[in-house]
């Protein structure tokens, strides 16, 4: 190439990266305005008596009280706070504000994928590469509302690509700028959101302990495991912190302390328990009793089976051997596991009793992840636990249209009856 035609290439091409950077500065501007007017729009909830967490004497978050306590889980946000997702983005959180107005939890648990930081890639509209941008959102949703939550991370809160790493966005959730944030990293040698909460009657004893869990992002840091989904699982000395926790607590409580557990990315036993169910036509078998919800992310014909659970990539482990929380923590170890509750299959709702254990998924919310999500609603929503003094528990899937009465054309029209996918079970 001549000296003057390489000039003018280099000059070309200097203008065209300008342009498209103030176009990305413009367009990370602009929705953010538009996303923080949209959700000062909405009044705070309001409570009779909101019950407020405190540190306790063993340096964990506290909710004390003699009544209910009511927690709820959401996941798989995926806001992407790009103007390409700004639509669905504020469709997210007209269904959130729906629900926690109307349900007024004590807690809310983000049970992973609060963001999508993904540029569009031919879905319903994708975000930027900032993902500390876009978890901003997430906490001006919470602070207008006024409600007090914790996070999970999942796979798509720190990707390869983006702008600000785990352990940063840890410390942004930890923050004062997350006034009512109470993630607390109790420990982070692997993973970076893990935390005990402890629910207390005013006597002092505990009624329950919320474990939040990291179960990390992908097996490395390369972009390739991203792409081809390569999801890491929750490690051993994560699991070895959670039981020696629980046998402290349980030392100072003076009895057996049980717990319920919040992460992301599903254990293996969620796909031994399907695969016990299915085999035997989905009636129930010695180990595994179905509750109610399908697995409607099952089969994919391109991919095969599509129940992911951490290491999945790893074919040659059975599912369950993959990590040991459930040996350790469940009826074969220190038995004081009641329940878990994950994300990340979106369109699955299943909630299972497995060797005694609640396997639950919880409904989504994601609005840009999965093509056509946004139109449908039969599986979007919410999990409700509710925990009583004598630490007894229930369970509720409940659905943002049906049991909130969310508007179904506000911003598509949504089919609340249709699943996304044809083929799900049972």
């Amino acid at each position: 190439m001549k000296k003057g035609k390489l000039k003018k290439f280099i000059k070309i091409f200097l203008i065209v990266f300008i342009v498209a950077i103030c176009l990305h500065c413009t367009q990370i501007g602009l929705t953010q305005i538009l996303l923080y007017r949209y959700i000062q729009s909405f009044e705070p909830v309001k409570y009779e008596n909101q019950l407020v967490p405190e540190i306790g004497k063993e340096g964990y978050y506290t909710i004390t009280t003699d009544d209910d306590i009511k927690v709820m889980q959401l996941n798989d946000l995926h806001i992407g706070a790009g103007l390409a997702s700004l639509k669905n983005d504020k469709k997210t959180f007209y269904e959130i504000i729906t629900m926690v107005q109307k349900e007024k939890p004590d807690l809310i648990i983000i049970a992973g994928d609060s963001v999508f930081c993904v540029p569009t890639l031919g879905f319903n509209g994708g975000g930027t590469f900032n993902n500390k941008m876009a978890s901003k959102n997430i906490t001006r949703l919470f602070d207008r509302l006024q409600v007090y939550y914790t996070v999970a991370f999942g796979n798509h809160d720190t990707e390869a690509f983006d702008f600000t790493n785990r352990e940063n966005l840890g410390k942004f959730y930890a923050s004062d700028k997350a006034k009512y944030c109470i993630f607390q990293s109790d420990f982070n040698e692997y993973g970076v959101t893990n935390q005990c909460i402890l629910l207390k009657n005013t006597d002092g004893t505990i009624r329950k302990a919320l474990m939040v869990l990291d179960s990390n992002d992908y097996i490395d840091d390369s972009i390739s495991s991203s792409i081809n989904w390569k999801y890491d699982t929750i490690h051993d000395n994560q699991v070895d912190w959670a039981a020696d926790t629980i046998k402290s607590l349980s030392k100072s409580n003076g009895s057996d302390v049980k717990s319920l557990y919040f992460f992301h990315i599903p254990v293996g036993e969620y796909v031994t328990a399907y695969r016990d169910l299915e085999a035997n036509g989905f009636k129930d078998t010695k180990d595994t009793q179905y509750v109610d919800g399908v697995w409607d992310e099952k089969v994919d014909e391109t991919m095969g089976e599509r129940i992911w659970y951490g290491g999945c990539c790893q074919t040659d482990k059975d599912p369950k051997d993959v990590d040991k929380l459930f040996e350790t923590l469940g009826p074969d170890g220190l038995n004081t596991m009641e329940g878990i509750f994950c994300g990340h299959d979106h369109v699955n709702t299943a909630t299972v009793i497995y060797k005694g254990v609640t396997l639950a998924y919880g409904n989504s919310l994601d609005n840009i992840a999965y093509t056509g999500i946004n139109t449908h609603g039969i599986q979007r929503g919410c999990i409700v636990i509710q925990i009583s003094p004598d630490g007894n528990w229930t369970l509720a899937h409940k659905n943002v249209y049906k049991d909130y009465g969310a508007s179904t054309n506000m911003f598509v029209d949504v089919d609340t009856e249709s699943y996304l996918y044809e083929n799900h079970a049972p």
